[in-house]
């Protein structure tokens, strides 16, 4: 059976298709067509109307067709509802800009942000905030499960307040994941999954629990896992045609993969989800999938080339209300200028950006800037600096609890660095290893 036409679908939600063609669309829909399912975008439950597991081969039956016509009937009673809903989460959206406390400062408002529109917009402000406000990020996402389980159940079907249940504990997870609290990400991520059994099935919402999972999978460091699940997100978005939701599951196996020391492939696969993807659509993803592209050619030592992107790219304007992404950008900067052999534009730089991630509590990632830095400082021949540096870090990381092998990397450096032997190509290794070592806590430090 040939796809619904856009002409179709616009006329059945107006109304004006006759009784047999209405027919047709709904019978289309439940053969599961996920192209055009997406394209009617989940304003019907046909499933919960007419019943589980309809049989494709009694559509054309009486009794069926009863059904069909009273799913039709329904639908178009829900449409002026849907849209009502829709216009009042854009005006929802556009008062929470003016208030100082966000959409949290309408809790008290009219009942004309309620309902429906108010959970969807507490989880767009909650993914909005994700890199400047993780704390506000989680309480908006609290906010949200909570509203959302207490959703009117007469005004809404158990399905759809399900889905949306699901959707609002995978952002509760997801806020907890960026917290470092893994064991809370994992419990919001099993109710989230829980709603997603008694919901509507949407392919959409499959994927992206899956994507929130292998985001946890990923921050837990099981790299194997995360690349399981994100393929199967890659999977389910090309079926219902999502092409940019594809590009981004490629972006993020991408620099997964970079994570587990395999930057050419990284790169290949970066290239090929920001071909996907559509840059006005999110532009923080875009963003993302520039600046690690980016890192890749870096690690690939194409470091003319990485020098080009991030002149082209925006994304210093991009990351300017995102003083960490912008740290780690410039942080790019000083070891393209140090790989280049402009030695005193890198250390400016990474001296700068070193300071900046010590300033925001950031030791770790400053620790390994400072190896950056050692590495110009020795090329420099200003040798007492490393020395006091590699003690300095040593100290930082004694203090932050590293794990053995990362204590033992760098006290062999400090070692070489009293008995001045240490040379730039030590120091990069001490810091590619500490790198490895994040993402593959099994590696061993051999001097």
């Amino acid at each position: 059976m040939r796809h619904l036409t856009d002409e179709e679908v616009d006329r059945f939600f107006a109304g004006r298709l006759e009784p047999e063609a209405c027919r047709r669309v709904v019978r289309h829909i439940l053969t599961g067509c996920p192209e055009c399912q997406t394209r009617l975008g989940g304003h019907l439950e046909l499933g919960s109307l007419l019943g589980d597991d309809p049989d494709p081969e009694l559509f054309d039956s009486a009794v069926y067709d009863e059904a069909i016509d009273r799913a039709v009937a329904v639908a178009r009673n829900e449409i002026p509802r849907w849209d009502k809903e829709k216009k009042q989460l854009g005006r929802l959206l556009e008062a929470a800009q003016t208030d100082p406390q966000g959409i949290l400062g309408l809790l008290d408002e009219a009942e004309d942000f309620s309902g429906w529109p108010f959970v969807e917009g507490l989880l767009a402000e909650s993914q909005e905030t994700r890199f400047r406000d993780p704390e506000r990020m989680r309480l908006l996402a609290f906010a949200a499960a909570v509203s959302a389980i207490n959703l009117d159940r007469q005004r809404y079907f158990p399905g759809q307040i399900a889905d949306l249940c699901a959707r609002a504990w995978a952002e509760l997870a997801n806020a907890y994941r960026l917290d470092h609290d893994f064991t809370a990400s994992e419990e919001a991520l099993a109710r989230a999954e829980t709603y997603l059994e008694e919901g509507t099935g949407d392919p959409l919402i499959v994927a992206s629990l899956l994507d929130l999972e292998a985001s946890l999978r990923s921050s837990q460091r099981r790299l194997p896992d995360t690349f399981e699940l994100l393929d199967q997100v890659y999977r389910i978005y090309l079926q219902v045609g999502e092409h940019h939701l594809a590009g981004r599951a490629l972006i993020s196996k991408g620099f997964n993969t970079a994570f587990d020391d395999r930057p050419h492939e990284a790169l290949e696969i970066l290239r090929e989800g920001l071909a996907l993807i559509d840059l006005d659509r999110d532009g923080q993803l875009a963003a993302i999938g520039r600046y690690s592209l980016i890192h890749a050619l870096v690690d690939c030592g194409e470091l003319r080339q990485a020098g080009k992107e991030l002149l082209e790219s925006g994304l210093r304007e991009d990351f300017a209300e995102d003083p960490l992404n912008l740290a780690k950008l410039r942080w790019l900067e000083g070891k393209i200028h140090a790989g280049l052999g402009k030695l005193w534009r890198a250390e400016q730089v990474l001296h700068e950006v070193r300071t900046g991630l010590r300033e925001r509590g950031q030791e770790y990632d400053a620790a390994l800037v400072g190896l950056d830095l050692a590495a110009v400082w020795l090329q420099q021949g200003n040798n007492a600096a490393v020395r006091d540096l590699a003690e300095e870090i040593l100290q930082t990381f004694a203090a932050l609890g590293v794990q053995r092998e990362a204590l033992k990397a760098v006290r062999y450096l400090r070692e070489a660095c009293r008995r001045e032997i240490a040379t730039p190509a030590l120091v990069q290794r001490v810091s590619g290893f500490l790198r490895r070592l994040e993402w593959q806590p099994q590696l061993r430090f051999a001097p």
